[in-house]
């Protein structure tokens, strides 16, 4: 996290509730959590509940405290973050989860997003930009992501999208970029100078290069391919 400001005065108590956001801290580096707990108590309307310094530990203090936010470092002795949160979620799905990390990796950020937590935030956060992040979160906001994170991960789904449309031979290509307008077999069939039998031998290996199971997932595939 960024070196905080020094001028860095109480904040009024959380709008949202009479009672105050209980927060767990979980990164294995304790002056780091000393260093969290001082600065989000200085924020009225938020209280850290309890601190876990592995994932083993912020699994146990995660399903005994209960509380409203967890803030989840991903590299953690014994357990990972990513590890710990999903058995967190597992025995208790309405776990309100924040990645707080140093890594910024498209594809941890997703296989997170995934479990499902409900931000990945990076640890150079601004401490006002991480107090909005938690009051978001509790305030029903499903994901918290800043602008450079969310473009980051779009820039890498539409990559690993255009990737993936390189499977497909170009017949292929061809017929899904069709079935996407909205035309049935013989209509595709028609355009193609095919039968209906071998636009359905096409589609079912469209289906599978993909990982698809109807017309419908295929035509947002395609989509999202940009085809």
């Amino acid at each position: 996290m960024s070196e905080a400001n020094h001028s860095i005065t109480p904040h009024s108590p959380n709008p949202l509730s009479l009672k105050p956001i209980r927060i767990l801290l979980v990164d294995d580096h304790p002056i780091l959590r000393q260093g969290m707990r001082q600065l989000l108590e200085l924020y009225g309307g938020l209280e850290v509940c309890g601190e876990a310094g592995n994932g083993e530990e912020a699994i146990m203090q995660a399903l005994a405290h209960k509380p409203d936010i967890i803030l989840m470092d991903i590299n953690l002795p014994k357990l990972s973050g990513y590890e710990s949160s999903r058995a967190i979620l597992t025995a208790w799905p309405e776990a309100q989860i924040l990645i707080l990390s140093n890594q910024d990796d498209p594809h941890v950020m997703k296989k997170c997003l995934d479990l499902p937590v409900k931000g990945f935030l990076l640890k150079d956060i601004q401490i006002d930009d991480l107090v909005d992040a938690i009051r978001k979160v509790q305030a029903g906001q499903n994901i918290v992501l800043s602008e450079e994170l969310s473009a980051r991960l779009q820039k890498a789904d539409k990559s690993q999208a255009e990737h993936d449309a390189n499977i497909l031979t170009e017949r292929e290509r061809e017929v899904l970029s069709a079935l996407s307008k909205g035309y049935s077999n013989q209509k595709l069939a028609d355009l193609l100078v095919v039968s209906p039998k071998t636009v359905q031998n096409h589609l079912y290996s469209i289906y599978h290069k993909i990982g698809v199971g109807s017309r419908s997932e295929a035509i947002l595939w395609a989509i999202e391919a940009n085809l």
